[in-house]
């Protein structure tokens, strides 16, 4: 199941970098949701006027090389941004032909707590190692936080680079989030009960649920895929 999941969405899933003078800086991890040409990922990776970039993995076959000498990053803009709930959407600037399969949106209202998820980004990209990682988990719980954003939950902590990675149903093979990174409880707590205490760490991670993205894809005009 997981061997499915990862080459039905390996393509799709890119590595994001913003320009920085005459170089590229790697921030997280977009992915492919419209084959316009559209892409995904977290609003917070989003920082002033960046120029933003994509680039997706080389083809290989077998072990593949942990660092590359360069990257082919495609430009891209900001179509679309809901910072509260935390979602980008991103369109390539030039006319390029991307091949994507159907029905890619989940329900996430539909997905029930213990179910398996996948979660597909580069979560190494920081350190310059560009290396697709696949990993599963459960969905935890799925809470409704105080600005009435869905998120979900999941049991695995995912690193920096995985940040605006897709979150993938493994039951249907549908992406049902956009993953933010490492749950921090203290960020949902009333203002008035926070503490100056220093936060605690855990190891599960969080998405934003897709179904957000949505209004994004309406105001573009685009049909839900």
């Amino acid at each position: 199941m997981l061997q499915d999941i990862y080459y039905q969405y390996k393509g799709a899933s890119m590595m994001l970098f913003r320009k920085e003078k005459d170089e590229v800086a790697f921030c997280g991890t977009a992915f492919l949701v419209h084959a316009d040409g559209y892409l995904l990922t977290a609003a917070h990776l989003i920082t002033g006027q960046d120029e933003l970039m994509v680039a997706p993995m080389e083809e290989a076959a077998g072990f593949v090389s942990v660092s590359a000498e360069s990257v082919a990053p495609i430009s891209v803009e900001i179509r679309q941004i809901d910072r509260q709930r935390d979602i980008a959407l991103l369109k390539f600037v030039q006319e390029i032909e991307v091949t994507m399969p159907e029905h890619i949106m989940g329900i996430p209202e539909e997905v029930p707590i213990g179910n398996t998820v996948a979660c597909l980004g580069f979560p190494f990209g920081h350190y310059h190692i560009y290396v697709h990682l696949i990993k599963q988990a459960v969905v935890s719980a799925k809470i409704l936080s105080g600005n009435e954003t869905h998120i979900l939950l999941f049991d695995t902590m995912v690193h920096d680079g995985s940040r605006g990675a897709p979150l993938i149903n493994l039951y249907d093979g549908r992406i049902i989030g956009v993953v933010g990174g490492r749950f921090e409880p203290q960020e949902l707590m009333p203002r008035q009960l926070k503490r100056s205490e220093t936060p605690i760490k855990t190891n599960i991670s969080y998405a934003v649920s897709i179904d957000h993205a949505s209004k994004l894809m309406e105001d573009e005009a685009l049909s839900i895929m």
